[in-house]
């Protein structure tokens, strides 16, 4: 069933790819939803008839100490985490104008690589990520998915995840559901897509 959805989704997106230009497509969703499996195999959906890339919003976030957890919440905590105004007039806008565009991945504990990522003004470009059809960005998206999953699960998942510190884990889980709720992600996406079946 869900391979099914997902494949109807690389139909769709299919339907609507035109060569001359490049095709968005938004995967967001709560950390720990299952949005980069979903998007490995939507990817590999796309690859036979595009040329696919993938942008993983991880190599964008910015950890927040726990003085500024204490202190920042919702919107104040969102634009903390994520700034979404740089990556859409950075990155996405350049991309949407036949620009390549490079960028250096953030490392949630190492900081900014020295190596960078280069991407190209063609074909399939999916973002993968929290925050990913955010407003200031709905205008640039072709073809939208929300993951959704129970909270339970998702802080399950991320807890699994190798790391030294999880203190920051409900922090995050806090801000992201406020920025849904904000937002209305899940009405504003034309697809639903249950992430606990991953």
């Amino acid at each position: 069933m869900w391979l099914k959805k997902i494949q109807g989704i690389a139909k769709s997106a299919q339907t609507q790819y035109q060569q001359s230009q490049l095709f968005v497509i938004a995967i967001d969703g709560c950390g720990g939803a299952g949005k980069s499996t979903l998007c490995q195999v939507l990817s590999d959906e796309i690859k036979p008839w595009a040329h696919t890339q993938v942008v993983k919003l991880d190599d964008f976030y910015h950890p927040l100490t726990k003085i500024q957890q204490g202190k920042l919440h919702n919107v104040y905590a969102r634009d903390a985490y994520f700034n979404v105004n740089e990556f859409k007039d950075c990155l996405l806008e350049p991309l949407l104008k036949g620009m390549k565009v490079s960028y250096k991945p953030v490392h949630w504990v190492n900081g900014e690589s020295d190596d960078s990522i280069e991407l190209l003004p063609k074909g399939v470009l999916i973002i993968d990520g929290v925050f990913a059809f955010s407003k200031p960005l709905r205008d640039m998206v072709h073809l939208s998915l929300f993951v959704d999953t129970p909270r339970s699960l998702r802080k399950q998942r991320m807890l699994a995840r190798p790391q030294d510190d999880t203190s920051w884990i409900d922090h995050w889980q806090c801000t992201e559901s406020w920025h849904h709720h904000q937002e209305s992600t899940v009405d504003a996406v034309e697809h639903l897509v249950l992430g606990d079946q991953t």
